[in-house]
Formats: C-alpha cells, structure tokens, sequence
C-alpha cells in the first residue's frame, strides 16, 4: 500500500546518494508522497503536541506510530516546506524522515 513511499528508506538513510543528489531526491519523495492520497491536508492542526516536539522526540516516537500518524507527520513536514524551505532536507539529514518512512514500511508488512 505504501511501497511508493517506502522506497525511499534506502535513499535517505546514512549517505545513499551523494549529497549533490539529495535536494531532487526530497523533491521526488515530497511529489510522490502528495500524490499517493496519504497527504493529510489539516496535518499541522492533527499534529496538535507534535507540532512543538523536536527532531530527537519524534525520532523516538517513529517505532510507536500508526501509519496515520506517520502520514500526519510527512504531510505537516511537507507543508512547511513552503514556508520553510530546506526543512525536508533537514529532516532527512536528522534521520526524522528516515525514521517515519521505516516505521511506515514496518505497517505495511
């Protein structure tokens, strides 16, 4: 169900692609993810406490997730991307995303 999506785990984890090629790589996925129909469009309302939790927090929190929660999570991420650019960056390179998207391939077993 979510194979599109979870094939990026292996592109974003520990320098699988050179760093020149990331910034497209994060396109592609944020492309994929808002087209797969998991795009939660109130997710930064649905993250209610998570909004406000850090990068290390909701690592710690990825293994515990429902796929619900994972989609809420990427959906607010990309969301701030237009507001933030380079957060999606950020957060594949803080291992956040990395995180989600394995705990998303974990639910869909």
């Amino acid at each position: 169900m979510y194979e599109k999506i979870t094939a990026y785990a292996n592109i974003f984890e520990d320098n699988a692609v050179p760093k020149a090629d990331l910034p497209g790589k994060i396109e592609s996925f944020s492309n994929d993810f808002m087209q797969s129909g998991f795009m939660v469009s109130d997710a930064m309302e649905a993250m209610g406490e998570r909004a406000f939790a850090g990068k290390e927090a909701l690592k710690k929190d990825a293994p515990t997730m429902t796929a619900e929660e994972v989609c809420i999570c990427l959906s607010a991420f990309i969301q701030q991307e237009a507001f933030i650019p380079g957060i999606l960056l950020d957060l594949v390179q803080q291992g956040v995303i990395p995180a989600l998207i394995r705990r998303l391939k974990e639910l869909d077993v």
